[in-house]
């Protein structure tokens, strides 16, 4: 299933929008990055988005 283009900025909106949200309550930006960093390091090596994420695993 390919996500239309509509779909894929929303997302991307949704994020830049927590994203947001998440540094005005006070998380560093380095926080977040790392967030992310690590975030994309697991989906790169899954090789897909997980429906769940098993803590365990990581």
């Amino acid at each position: 299933m390919s996500a239309d283009l509509t779909e894929i900025e929303q997302a991307e909106d949704e994020l830049e929008q927590w994203l947001v949200d998440q540094a005005e309550a006070g998380v560093p930006e380095i926080v977040l990055v790392g967030f992310l960093r690590d975030y994309a390091d697991d989906i790169e090596y899954l090789g897909y988005v997980p429906r769940m994420w098993d803590y365990s695993d990581r």
